[in-house]
């Protein structure tokens, strides 16, 4: 797959490095029995590869959870002598030098008989303007029906009505996504408007899990909508 992505060698093999070391952090700090390992590609706000390594261990607030690894990174480098602490630092250095970005996050799994409540270590990878390519538009017309489709997956009860400029998408809690112009936008708290292309629809369910279950965790609630979007 990657290589299909015209990445260029080292970006692989960075790639593979990170994805080990989160999944292995998963195994070893988080919920073994729920382990999963995710990929999509997304426009916005440029071609990009993101992999997460989710788990089902308890999601610990808006500091996320701290592994030994995480709390290495932050306290500096762990004694010489020590077993590990150095996963999440080579994440770090690596993602860096690729020019992408890594975090952590509340989120619901994809597999297994239902949805459940976990977190997910992410990684991003920026890719080539030609890897655009790869990135199919969506069928015009059933976009909304692929956003109830993808949230349904994930345990969201999505509600589609019809404006007269733009269809609305409705998540519950307070979440909504227009479809309008060929895009897809969403109030993000902190951040205003954000606005992806329709091909980004993995990416913009991903942010609705992750609101959903942050404002479940008493995280920022996001605001009703925007006349200005409607």
């Amino acid at each position: 797959m990657l290589a299909e992505l015209e990445m260029p060698p080292a970006a692989v093999g960075d790639a593979q490095t990170i994805i080990s070391e989160l999944a292995t952090n998963a195994v070893v700090h988080g919920d073994r029995e729920r382990a999963e390992v995710w990929a999509y590609l997304s426009r916005h706000p440029s071609p990009r590869l993101t992999l997460k390594v989710f788990d089902a261990a308890p999601w610990r607030g808006t500091g996320g959870p701290v592994p030994a690894d995480a709390t290495a990174l932050i306290t500096g480098e762990p004694a010489s002598d020590a077993c590990g602490g150095r996963g999440l630092m080579l994440v770090d250095a690596l993602t860096g030098e690729a020019g992408g970005s890594w975090g952590v996050h509340p989120t619901r799994g994809r597999l297994g008989p239902g949805p459940v409540s976990g977190k997910a270590v992410h990684f991003t990878i920026p890719l080539p303007e030609a890897s655009a390519a790869v990135l199919s538009p969506p069928v015009p017309g059933a976009v909304p029906e692929r956003l109830c489709e993808l949230a349904g997956v994930r345990g969201l009860r999505a509600l589609v009505s019809l404006g007269a400029e733009a269809t609305v998408v409705h998540f519950g809690s307070g979440l909504w996504v227009w479809v309008k112009d060929g895009a897809l936008l969403y109030e993000l708290p902190g951040h205003g408007v954000v606005r992806h292309p329709q091909s980004d629809a993995v990416e913009v369910v991903e942010q609705m899990v992750r609101l959903c279950e942050e404002g479940a965790a008493g995280g920022p609630a996001p605001r009703a909508p925007s006349r200005d979007l409607c």
